[in-house]
């Protein structure tokens, strides 16, 4: 899979909301077909470290927590802290993705697989534009496909380099754990789910708009917060007062 959008004068990708549905299809029909068969949980374990080859370790990246996760783009010295927050350093190589401490455990587990999925979407989409001569990559399996796109005037105006490259993984991260196809029929079919009319489903309820929530929350193993996002994300929810 090869990567061939239209480019800022940076070299990071020119990226339309319905283009990261698209690269999510042609990543998971080429490594996790299942994954677009059904509503099921992605394992994005499997992505990582057998389909991109990307390694993944866990540290006490900072103290405050304001970083939760980092992909190395090259070899580099990450600054970072021990089990007894002392100060310390590891050495990365180039696929190298760390995890922070605080995401361990069974409850942090839907946020540690978003975070995982969004390094993992930094890697696919922004490995040529933090190369120095922006060299185009293919992924290690034989197989590309050439997509067009295109970003609206106005996300030009408002977006730094910075702000593009987050939006544009966290974009690509909830397409992957959640494909459009069967996060679409997972909410159709979901019992709790209100009026549906034209793709839409209008609830009049509050509570069960949160029970709808956390169904989809334990379908796809994602947080409420990355479920209600994607609902939005696709035009899906609509009120009535």
């Amino acid at each position: 899979m090869k990567l061939e959008y239209p480019q800022y004068e940076s070299g990071m990708y020119k990226l339309g909301k319905a283009d990261f549905d698209d690269i999510a299809y042609e990543f998971l029909d080429e490594y996790l077909p299942d994954a677009l068969s059904s509503p099921r949980v992605v394992d994005i374990n499997y992505l990582i470290k057998d389909c991109l080859y990307l390694n993944v370790f866990s540290k006490n990246i900072t103290v405050d927590k304001s970083v939760l996760g980092l992909i190395a783009f090259e070899d580099a010295t990450l600054p970072c802290y021990d089990l007894a927050f002392n100060r310390t350093q590891m050495n990365l190589q180039a696929g190298d993705i760390v995890i922070d401490l605080s995401l361990s455990g069974k409850q942090m587990k839907f946020r540690r697989r978003f975070t995982l999925a969004h390094e993992a979407a930094h890697w696919i989409l922004h490995r040529s534009y933090h190369s120095p001569v922006n060299q185009q990559f293919e992924f290690r399996k034989p197989y590309e496909e050439t997509l067009a796109s295109s970003l609206e005037k106005r996300f030009e105006r408002i977006f730094t380099d910075s702000d593009r490259e987050e939006w544009q993984a966290n974009s690509l991260a909830a397409a992957i754990l959640m494909p459009e196809n069967v996060f679409r029929d997972a909410a159709f079919d979901c019992k709790l789910a209100g009026h549906v009319t034209k793709g839409k489903i209008t609830f009049m309820d509050g509570e069960d708009y949160k029970e709808f929530l956390n169904y989809l929350s334990n379908v796809f193993e994602v947080s409420r917060q990355a479920a209600e996002i994607r609902l939005e994300q696709l035009g899906m929810i609509d009120f009535k007062e």
